[in-house]
């Protein structure tokens, strides 16, 4: 029948064990034999002696050697014994007596490559057993100077053993925790390191996304225009030069400044500290997009004042938008574009008389049609900007788009609202 194996946490014994040890075993060793050089002592004693410590010194190179003596609980149990048995030995071949140093070793390396508990229990049975032989061999010992500080300084022994012992063991365990620490830093550092990777991946696909939305918004707007143009330039070259004339001239004012516009977008777009106005821009846009066949009107109440800039340019972008879809599908002879600038909110609303359309259509066109792009561009930046889009149309009545944003960005309510609760803790 297999034993089973003790429950017993294995520990390797450090390696200042092995020379404190080898050095205490050499001064015992060189003292023994020096007092028996000195005294009458049997000359087997002697050898005993010389032999034992010769041992004690092998088992212990041995046990910090070979990967065998703390291999399994068994193999510790057994060098505690054996040193244990060997000391006992040396104690009793010792004429010197001096011997009695190697005794703390054992409760030493109990606690080390055991428990502290059993290196307890057997420091009591080593001052238990040297009070027995003092009692055996002095009579009256309790009242003997010299057998009080012999045990004394056993007991010392004992204690700065076991001291010792937990010192070494608390080293030890900060040792691994420090390489665990260490470890999972460096686990962390990865992690980071992967983290700002993504995070440079997000921010570059936004940027890129932001790019395509200008580029679309901003150079898609003036090449309707100036396609419309061109087709006016074929149809009246002809019959009215003039006119033709004047359709080139408006088509290179317009390729200026959508040249214009792609130098700021692909410069990652304009200044911060520049100054934007939507009734500007607004105006700008109209002039621009009005034809011979199509009538914009423009409206705006209010005062853009207190809007950030982000906002400004994002209802901008929607009537840019709105205005080019008009320019290419409505087939639209009235526009009308209102803005309306309030205290919580800024909206802005298209109409056009032109052939309409079914809206449940833009659900189901392919993300890579210039149409989805335009509307899906729009709702984007809505969606920064915590604004909403609404577009309402049918076959032959016309199309509406109604555009709605807060006066003040997420972001900075949400600082406002954290400073506030933190302002009341």
């Amino acid at each position: 029948m297999k034993l089973a194996e003790p429950p017993i946490q294995l520990r390797t014994l450090p390696r200042l064990f092995l020379w404190v040890v080898s050095l205490l075993y050499l001064g015992v060793l060189v003292t023994g034999v020096y007092y028996s050089t000195v005294t009458s002592v049997v000359w087997w004693r002697t050898i005993a002696f010389i032999g034992l410590m010769l041992i004690l010194l092998a088992l212990e190179q041995w046990a910090q050697l070979s990967p065998a003596a703390q291999a399994t609980g068994y193999a510790v149990i057994g060098l505690l014994a054996a040193r244990i048995v060997l000391i006992e030995a040396v104690a009793a071949v010792d004429a010197s007596g001096l011997s009695r140093v190697l005794y703390p070793l054992v409760p030493f390396a109990a606690y080390f490559s055991l428990n502290k508990r059993v290196s307890y229990g057997l420091a009591l049975v080593y001052m238990g057993a040297f009070v027995a032989k003092l009692c055996l061999s002095i009579p009256f010992w309790y009242t003997n100077k010299e057998a009080l500080s012999e045990l004394f300084m056993f007991f010392m022994g004992l204690m700065f053993a076991i001291s010792m012992a937990n010192v070494a063991c608390e080293a030890e365990a900060n040792r691994r925790r420090a390489e665990q620490l260490l470890s999972d830093l460096a686990i962390s550092h990865q992690q980071l390191k992967a983290y700002a990777e993504q995070a440079a991946e997000l921010a570059t696909a936004q940027e890129r996304n932001r790019l395509a939305r200008d580029i679309h918004d901003g150079l898609g707007h003036y090449l309707v225009a100036i396609n419309i143009l061109l087709e006016k330039i074929i149809a009246f070259r002809q019959r009215n030069p003039q006119e033709a004339e004047v359709a080139a001239l408006d088509a290179r004012r317009l390729t200026r400044e959508a040249l214009q516009d792609v130098r700021q977008s692909v410069g990652t777009l304009r200044l911060s500290g520049e100054v934007f106005s939507l009734a500007a821009a607004l105006n700008n846009l109209v002039k621009n997009a009005e034809q011979e066949r199509l009538t914009i009107s423009l409206q705006m109440k209010g005062d853009e004042t207190g809007f950030s800039k982000t906002v400004l340019l994002v209802l901008y972008r929607a009537a840019q938008e709105a205005l080019t879809n008009v320019q290419k599908h409505a087939r639209a002879r009235n526009v009308s574009l209102c803005v309306l600038l309030q205290t919580h909110e800024a909206s802005l609303s298209i109409s056009d008389d032109g052939k309409g359309f079914d809206t449940s259509l833009l659900d189901r066109l392919p993300s890579d049609r210039n149409e989805r792009f335009g509307i899906q561009g729009i709702r984007e930046r809505l969606e920064v900007v915590g604004g909403a889009l609404k577009v309402e149309s049918h076959p032959a009545q016309g199309t509406r788009l109604l555009v709605s944003v807060p006066r003040r960005l997420p972001e900075v309510d949400q600082m406002e609202n954290a400073g506030r609760s933190n302002a009341g803790r």
